[in-house]
């Protein structure tokens, strides 16, 4: 069976010239961990208090996990797009997530110059980096299936 039998199953190539370019292929996470980096600087004490939002007391690691998870869902609707092949997105976000449990271990293993991976709230931003990765290739895998596979 070809193409032209079905041509819904053609697998749609992406101009990126029309949605940024190759800065769209940056991972969001690569913000985030910017923003961690920033922070950590800028707050010598993540749990103290930030925001004090109507009675909700925010401190700035509390709001940089809200940005990751939120970023986490904007990165998986990024790959969602049914006859687009985002495998590249996918394999950078996967890049990233490498990326945060190296400097993760390394800070863990003592190592002074990357002492300020190792602690809860930089674990947990890797979690949440990796949990959105793997759900990011089931999302991608399963839009280009849909695609390609004929319909019966």
């Amino acid at each position: 069976m070809s193409n032209t039998d079905h041509p819904e199953a053609v697998v749609v190539g992406r101009d990126r010239s029309k949605r940024g370019g190759s800065f769209s292929l940056v991972p969001g996470f690569l913000y985030i961990l910017i923003l961690y980096i920033v922070g950590t600087y800028l707050f010598p004490d993540p749990r103290a208090t930030l925001v004090d939002f109507l009675g909700y007391k925010l401190s700035w690691v509390e709001v940089l996990l809200a940005a990751a998870a939120i970023m986490a869902m904007a990165e998986q609707i990024k790959v969602a797009t049914p006859g687009t092949n985002n495998t590249t997105e996918v394999l950078l976000m996967g890049l990233i997530a490498i990326v945060q449990i190296l400097l993760f271990a390394l800070g863990a293993a003592k190592v002074p110059a990357l002492a300020i991976f190792d602690n809860t709230e930089f674990l947990l931003l890797t979690l949440i980096n990796l949990a959105q990765t793997a759900v990011a290739y089931q999302i991608n895998s399963a839009t280009l299936m849909r695609t390609i596979s004929p319909s019966a």
